[in-house]
């Protein structure tokens, strides 16, 4: 008797700037401190609800027993309005409302700057995202808008937060929602009813124009980043063509990590062919990586290699390497040795072999939902995919998505062994494993091979403190960027890659 229920608002009004993302992260602290107590008799009968901020908007959960399920929507969205016009008043109408917002400052405060203490291969990681998303907002810049000379200069207030999470949720806005369960069309247009009243009727459309946009930056080339950085750079020892370092905010730490990512291109480029082709490489490069870099050469406790997804549609295969007794510029080079023998790998790869490395990926693929709120993750994944894309035309939801990248990956030699249940596309035809084989080696030495003029690698390397004065002598080489003003400066020399997703392909 259960029903789940998602919405969507989506508004560009949340991510337009640091202190826009602060103040509405703030509204959603407030927000769920208050409804623990405003809509504690719904938790004690079953029924669950969450509300969070993303970069593109606001979204809202409810869950439970059905028969009441659209009230409590109806009460936590009237509760969203309620409280901004109470936060609006200031905290001396509403003292105690005062008290939750700097009890939010401070849990969000510190929250952001324990960010920084992440271990050192997700640091790594962060700085891969500030290079290679057109548009994010760098950790700094939000400790910034609370704490130090900025947010002394111009603190933030609950009335400013009231007044910007108004235009977030009632400005230019469009909607998204999702009924999954034991719900009927009239409940259902009961939920339509309570969006369009509680936030549509106020605000204007949102065109696609002003929808949010993320894209994805193409890292250069070697050629490339020889023209951006001079010939003084084809003298590198790295064969990354950008080197992005910096040292362990804790100083505590005695680790050192490195992200060494190779791009492949942009997923509507790929499409369903190269982007399963892309996740079988990866699949087989798991454990490759593993067993040469952590089992043999024993470099470090994490070590994984994977397919790296961007936002804004680039794709990728990242290798990773934490180690507390090899410096990053040496993970670098046993990266790029694992690489070498690892293309020998694929192409030694029995066929056999390769049927069953495939057979493991369309398992995955089409791992069956056990349990209706599975389902309904995986249904509104799917749809949430769709949030960025700005044309109507390509905004329908590909439910079958993962079915049509495992067809890519079933072999003739496995014909018989299909699910009766799963729906194929008839005039798509199977490969043999032998023309898999043949498509993983030619991605792999367009994308990944080190003598590749197509390929695009940037090394991402975080210092242990033991580590920093090698980080110190290599600031200002070509090609190394030591801070994120450096990653900044060279973002505008990068073109980026078309964010239109592969799944419309037919």
């Amino acid at each position: 008797p259960k029903t789940h229920i998602r919405v969507h608002i989506a508004s560009p009004s949340v991510y337009r700037s640091p202190r826009s993302m602060t103040l509405n992260r703030l509204y959603q602290k407030v927000l769920n401190d208050d409804l623990n107590s405003f809509v504690y008799d719904a938790g004690v009968a079953g029924c669950n609800y969450r509300v969070t901020c993303t970069p593109t908007g606001f979204r809202i959960s409810v869950s439970g027993y059905s028969e009441k399920l659209t009230d409590l929507l109806d009460v936590v969205t009237s509760r969203m309005q309620s409280l901004l016009q109470e936060m609006k008043e200031g905290p001396g109408v509403y003292p105690a409302l005062g008290q939750k917002f700097n009890k939010a400052i401070d849990n969000l405060l510190r929250e952001t700057k324990n960010f920084r203490m992440d271990s050192p291969y997700e640091t790594a990681a962060y700085n891969g995202r500030m290079l290679m998303e057109e548009n994010a907002w760098h950790v700094d810049t939000y400790v910034a808008e609370m704490e130090g000379e900025i947010a002394e200069k111009n603190p933030l207030r609950m009335e400013e937060c009231a007044m910007a999470v108004e235009d977030s949720l009632f400005g230019r806005v469009k909607a998204e929602a999702l009924c999954m369960g034991n719900i009927n069309e009239a409940s259902a247009q009961k939920v339509g009813e309570v969006i369009e009243n509680h936030f549509l009727k106020q605000g204007v459309p949102l065109s696609d124009d002003e929808a949010p946009k993320f894209r994805s930056l193409k890292i250069p080339t070697k050629e490339e980043a020889i023209q951006i950085f001079g010939p003084d750079d084809a003298e590198s020892t790295s064969k990354a063509s950008v080197v992005v370092e910096e040292v362990a905010y804790s100083e505590n730490e005695e680790n050192n990590a490195i992200d060494f990512c190779l791009q492949a291109g942009c997923e509507h480029e790929l499409g369903y062919e190269g982007i399963a082709i892309l996740e079988l490489i990866g699949h087989i490069a798991y454990t490759s990586a593993y067993q040469k870099l952590r089992t043999e050469e024993q470099l470090g406790y994490i070590v994984s290699a994977f397919p790296r997804k961007i936002m804004g549609g680039g794709q990728g295969l990242s290798v990773v390497v934490q180690s507390s007794s090899t410096l990053p510029a040496t993970l670098e080079e046993r990266c790029e040795a694992w690489l070498e023998s690892f293309h020998k790998e694929l192409i030694e790869m029995p066929e056999d072999q390769i049927a069953m490395e495939a057979a493991g990926v369309v398992a995955q693929l089409l791992e069956r939902d056990t349990n209706l709120s599975d389902q309904v993750s995986s249904t509104w994944g799917e749809i949430l995919l769709t949030e960025t894309v700005n044309s109507m035309k390509l905004k329908t939801p590909a439910f079958d998505r993962l079915e049509r990248l495992a067809q890519v990956l079933m072999l003739e030699e496995n014909e018989d062994d299909d699910d009766d249940e799963m729906t194929l596309d008839k005039d798509v035809p199977r490969k043999t494993a032998a023309e898999l084989k043949q498509l993983m080696i030619q991605m792999f030495e367009k994308y990944f091979l080190a003598t590749s003029p197509e390929r695009r690698v940037a090394s991402f390397r975080v210092y242990s403190q033991k580590g920093k004065s090698i980080y110190e002598a290599n600031k200002g080489k070509p090609g190394v960027l030591s801070s994120y003003d450096d990653s900044r400066h060279l973002k505008q020399y990068l073109s980026s890659w078309p964010s239109a997703p592969y799944w419309i392909q037919k």
